[in-house]
Order: C-alpha cells, then structure tokens, then sequence
C-alpha cells in the first residue's frame, strides 16, 4: 500500500474526464500505468470538449511500431499531422466564451507547440499536473514500477465505475442542456477556482 490516502489506479489520459479526478479528489494518490500495451481508440489519445454542435472528441495521431503490441511508454506523438493547430482552433471555438478561457488560455496554448520527439505518456504527464496544480488539490502522481494485472477494487485502468457529478456550468446549456461526461478541461475553463463543485456526486 502505497499510503493511507485514497489512491486510484489509471491509465494515462488526454485531459481525462472528470470522473478520474472525483475518484481521488480532493486528497489523494493518482497512480498511472507506465507498463502497459498502448490501447487504440480509448482516453489515452482522446477526449472530449463541449461545444456549440455538442460533444466533440479530440483525438491525438500518434505514432508506434506496427505489427506489434507498444508499451505505452515507446507510443509517441505523431507531430507530422496538424493535429496541434486542429485541436487549439477546436478549444478556442468551444471555450472562447467561457468564463475563465482568457485566464488560461496561454497556459493551456503551451500543449499545443509541442515540437521534436514527445512521447504520449510524457504529454498526458503534463497536462494532468498541469489539471492538478490548476485545481489545488492534494493529490500527489506516481507511476508503476511494473504491470500487475489487478490492483483491486481502486483499479480503474480498464473499468470505471458509475459516477453521476452534478451539473455544472456550461456555455452551451441554454442549447443543449448540461451535457455530463467531459474532460476536466471542460470543467476548468467553465467553473475555474470553483471546478471542485464538480466532482461532488449526486
């Protein structure tokens, strides 16, 4: 055991979703898998914005050996695609508007000039101590030292339990109502200093 403190298991994420967050909030250890297989077409290269047509997802290319299972660690971002213009021009569209978009906007610019070798781990890495120092929580980041199949019921690597957070602000919602399920970029640039109310669940 790695501390009394509620610790959760995750794999590395693109602006996770605000369920990972709730899950260890507001004290907590927040440990990411580094040993594990690269998995296509989950939250490891994706997340979702909420814009004025609703859910968008961004997805980052990235690039790893073919014919073979990657460790996550060796998957590396594909910077050969536009997709850093894409996904900025994506979040100034959606959150232009939002309350606290200015304030953030430079710091979050930042992980859209990525340039040379940047591998995904390292990236996700980033953004979420960038998410956690932002939100002011307690939470202290560990990677694993090796892979372990299970960690037990706090192992949400692959499986997430049903958590309902209550709705929050949202610049569309007089559009398309609160629309749940977002990532906590969504949550930042909506509620600011006030994103904790977020992670209260019903």
């Amino acid at each position: 055991m790695i501390s009394e403190r509620t610790t959760g298991w995750f794999p590395t994420a693109y602006w996770p979703p605000i369920t990972f967050f709730s899950l260890v909030y507001p004290n907590g250890i927040w440990v990411v898998e580094q040993h594990e297989h690269y998995t296509k077409q989950t939250v490891r290269n994706r997340c979702s914005i909420c814009g004025a047509n609703g859910p968008q997802d961004l997805i980052i290319p990235v690039k790893r050996k073919r014919g073979s299972k990657t460790m996550i660690q060796d998957v590396m971002l594909d910077l050969s695609q536009d997709w850093q213009r894409i996904h900025w021009l994506a979040l100034e569209s959606a959150y232009s508007s939002s309350p606290f978009y200015e304030y953030y906007r430079e710091e979050i610019r930042q992980f859209y000039t990525c340039t040379g070798q940047v591998s995904l781990f390292e990236y996700n890495l980033s953004i979420l101590t960038w998410c956690l120092d932002v939100l002011q929580a307690d939470i202290s980041i560990h990677v694993t030292d090796r892979y372990l199949p299970d960690y037990g019921e706090r192992d949400y690597r692959y499986r997430l339990p049903s958590v309902n957070t209550k709705p929050y602000y949202q610049v569309f919602s007089y559009k398309q109502g609160f629309v749940p399920g977002q990532s906590i970029l969504d949550l930042i640039l909506n509620e600011g200093p006030e994103a904790w109310k977020g992670f209260r669940t019903e």
